[in-house]
């Protein structure tokens, strides 16, 4: 299993079940916060967990919304189609795909974090609206290697990047 070590991991269906375990198992491998998601949260006693109420459906719009607006699927084919011709670019392939992943889970976190209650679609407005410059700087960035006539692991791994670089230019959250 891999470490999630200084991970921020968001869990649906965190009350009970396998949503508790999961939490539980992110906690263990290493991450540092986890959002728990349920229609009603629960209180946890442990404060690297943040109960959120949300709902799983709206959480999955928000994921892909976000991804069809950074085109998340056509950068991740992009990596796949990379050489595996050895071991070493086998193994940067996978993990810029793993970056990719983890770089969509945490935007959609900083989204449901930093903005307040609504539809997907008006979170994710307030939330593109409050990140306005990095946004833009990103959307030129991937508009400029998309018109590159091919993908190479250093223009994906500046597109990654640029991706990631919106988790960490989010704004406040509204959950304190």
């Amino acid at each position: 299993m891999p470490a999630l070590e200084g991970s921020v991991v968001l869990v649906t269906g965190a009350n009970g079940g396998l949503g508790t375990e999961f939490v539980r198992q992110a906690l263990d491998r290493g991450a540092t916060k986890v959002y728990a998601t349920a229609r009603n949260p629960r209180d946890w006693e442990d404060a690297r967990i943040v109960p959120l109420g949300l709902d799983v459906t709206e959480t999955a719009a928000i994921y892909f919304n976000l991804g069809g607006r950074l085109q998340i699927a056509r950068l991740r084919d992009q990596i796949v189609a990379l050489p595996r011709d050895d071991r070493w670019n086998t193994m940067a392939r996978g993990a810029l795909r793993d970056d990719l992943y983890a770089a969509h889970a945490a935007l959609v976190c900083d989204v449901l974090k930093a903005t307040g209650p609504g539809t997907p679609e008006q979170r994710l407005a307030e939330w593109a609206e409050r990140n306005s410059d990095a946004v833009a700087r990103t959307s030129r960035t991937l508009t400029e290697i998309w018109e590159t006539e091919r993908s190479t692991l250093a223009t994906l791994s500046v597109a990654v990047r640029s991706v990631r670089s919106l988790v960490a230019s989010g704004a406040p959250s509204v959950h304190s």
